[in-house]
């Protein structure tokens, strides 16, 4: 029990010493404190700057731990802010376990005692504490208002039970106390255990401050434990564990049927203005509403506190950055407006075409397929002459990137480029262009790139649901054994990668093979063909790898045509390839002479069934025709024959077809 001398009569603590409020402290319950050392200021402005926005009268004393988080603090000059170095409430016991304890272990150490330094010295009732990295999306009255008569208030992780075994049962990232008898005892408590022990490590069943937590509903009375779902919410009990419903309607967030009043950013690593990491722990999806509706604004507010900060001490924004390399994020966000777009959808796709003179027309049919059944989409286009990079450019496509084959190439590429054919050199770029998308765009998690004569029938959604947590996606060729054994088990026109090492990895290794070599005649001394032939070998030398084998997926004449052996058919305007929902089809080797015939398969006479002529080439050839009408009126295009296949005069087709 707390000593007499302390508490009155009526359980309430006679403070005979306390400091009155002067002017710029306000009378109010709507106190708050909070530790910031300098790699949490931009955060702890955020969190100030949110209570300004939601609560009219408010305290916010902020400890802080470092000589230039008080001056930057001091120069920033905040409304309701006190300012306090943390030597003020350092006695001999905490100068003395700051010597063996790591930062954020003394971090922890001292919430305790900033709590019950602030209710001992000041004329207040009550102190909530909030770890830096909260922040307020509506009014903190919700908080006063659950706790109601209670000593001290504790809000819940609501995370997974091993979890909660293990790091505790309740949040110290936001509890409040009050000055009476309960509230200073479990206060005190509290600060003698997390004096005694506090590591990062677990030890004897107890975890940082955070586990002692556990104890306080046995050992004290008068403890309220949130029910409040908006209160702390984080991602442990937000974004997984849970499957509560978020919404947002015209006044606030809500979960479930709790409007959200306070959100712990964990875990949210801080790199420049356009960098983050929002969960550090590992790679972790976020739906779209909590992204759009809790993330951005967050992230917002702390881009406008960077501005604020670079006014008052231009020099000193790198010390509130992360010093570690933003590579190395596991949930990495590139804040751009390519990823503000990405954001508004569930699923987002990427792809990545490679456009020549000769695939201009076939490549922008390509484009609008896409188009036409999806709008969650970019695809980057590297046009490997001017001409194509002009037309497209003055297309005004939207969801694309253009790119000039200039921007990829290096010195290796260089050096092999004049020794091979367009063809062999497109094939050569294919890896390069998936490595610099991957690279250079921060906020692409994975690329699919597609040879330019393919073409979707269905919204693209079953290859991401195939691929999945694959690194790879590879199709397979499903042709003959005599095709496969030459040309490869697996189609280089389809093939996606993701952003992770053993993906990345893949791609690497798969470009210097053909930077090595990379011819279209099969090299029989070698075993290779094109760049093919070479994803034979990648189940064999890397793991996590997902091999399609559906019908539906890059379908193409050696599968379909060639083999006879499947059946094609419509179904309410969807085409059917066995039991197969047919999503893509490869085109390949046909040539587009003008606008009106056509040579379907330019290798050899082959049987093409009605079936497949009239649910796949013709629609495919009459969209071709459309994208021709497209290029005589926007790009006043009047001669499209330097576009259509370049032949011979006397050219004769192996699988002629006329419209």
């Amino acid at each position: 029990m707390v000593s007499s001398n302390i508490l009155g009569n009526g359980g309430i603590k006679l403070f005979p010493n306390l400091k009155k409020l002067d002017s710029e402290i306000q009378r109010t319950d709507n106190n708050f404190c909070v530790i910031s050392g300098k790699e949490y200021c931009l955060k702890v402005i955020a969190l100030h700057h949110s209570l300004q926005r939601h609560c009219q009268i408010f305290n916010l004393w902020i400890c802080c731990m470092d000589s230039f988080t008080f001056m930057l603090m001091k120069k920033l000059n905040l409304k309701n802010v006190h300012l306090l170095q943390v030597e003020v409430i350092e006695d001999d016991n905490l100068r003395k376990v700051k010597q063996d304890r790591k930062p954020n272990e003394y971090c922890w150490t001292i919430k305790a005692p900033l709590v019950e330094y602030l209710l001992t010295t000041y004329d207040i009732k009550k102190m909530i504490y909030c770890d830096g990295d909260l922040y307020f999306f509506s009014d903190p009255v919700s908080i006063l208002n659950e706790w109601g008569e209670h000593s001290v208030f504790l809000c819940p992780q609501r995370d997974l039970d091993w979890v909660e075994q293990k790091y505790g049962r309740f949040q110290a990232g936001l509890i409040g106390f009050k000055k009476d008898q309960y509230g200073m005892e479990s206060l005190k408590w509290w600060k003698s255990r997390c004096l005694e022990w506090c590591s990062h490590e677990e030890k004897n069943g107890q975890y940082g401050d955070q586990k002692y937590l556990d104890n306080f509903p046995l050992f004290f009375q008068k403890v309220k434990i949130s029910e409040h779902l908006g209160i702390d919410a984080a991602p442990w009990n937000s974004i997984y564990n849970n499957n509560y419903k978020i919404t947002k309607n015209d006044q606030s967030i809500l979960i479930e049927d709790d409007p959200l009043v306070v959100f712990h950013f964990a875990c949210l690593t801080i790199y420049d203005s356009e960098k983050f990491d929002l969960w550090s722990l590992g790679k972790l999806k976020i739906q779209t509403t909590i992204i759009n509706e809790i993330y951005v604004p967050y992230l917002d507010e702390i881009k406008s506190v960077m501005k604020e900060i670079n006014a008052v001490e231009p020099d000193g924004l790198s010390n509130c950055l992360s010093k570690q390399p933003y590579t190395e994020a596991n949930t990495f966000y590139n804040y751009t407006p390519l990823r503000r777009v990405m954001d508004q959808s569930d699923e987002y796709y990427n792809f990545a075409i490679i456009l020549s003179k000769d695939f201009l027309i076939k490549g922008l049919t390509l484009y609008y397929s896409l188009k036409k059944k999806i709008n969650n989409f970019h695809m980057w286009i590297c046009c490997m002459d001017h001409v194509s990079f002009e037309i497209v450019n003055q297309l005004n496509l939207t969801n694309i990137s253009i790119l000039q084959v200039e921007e990829i190439e290096d010195e290796e590429l260089l050096k092999v480029k004049n020794e091979r054919t367009l063809q062999e050199y497109c094939w050569t770029m294919k890896a390069p262009l998936c490595q610099h998308i991957l690279s250079n765009y921060g906020e692409v998690d994975h690329i699919i790139y597609c040879d330019s004569d393919l073409y979707f029938f269905s919204d693209p959604k079953p290859i991401l649901e195939q691929w999945n947590q694959y690194s790879i996606f590879l199709c397979k060729q499903r042709g003959s054994q005599e095709l496969e054994r030459i040309h490869g088990q697996y189609q280089a026109g389809l093939i996606g990668f993701k952003k992770e090492e053993n993906s990345m990895k893949i791609l690497n290794w798969w470009r210097e093979k053909c930077i090595e070599r990379c011819s279209s005649i099969y090299d029989k001394k070698y075993g290779t063909w094109g760049d093919q032939k070479y994803l034979d070998a990648i189940p064999h030398l890397f793991s996590n790898i997902k091999v399609s084998d559906d019908p539906g997926i890059n379908a193409a004449p050696w599968n379909l045509v060639m083999m006879n052996n499947s059946s094609v058919s419509k179904k309410k305007k969807t085409v059917i390839v066995d039991d197969s929902n047919l999503i893509v089809y490869h085109f390949g080797s046909m040539l587009m002479i003008n606008k009106k015939n056509f040579d379907l398969w330019k290798l050899e006479p082959l049987s093409f069934d009605s079936s497949i002529i009239e649910n796949i080439y013709l629609p495919y050839i009459l969209q071709l025709r459309k994208t021709c009408r497209k290029l005589k009126k926007k790009n006043n295009l009047k001669n499209l024959t330097p576009f259509f296949a370049s032949i011979p005069d006397d050219y004769q087709s192996k699988n002629p077809f006329s419209i």
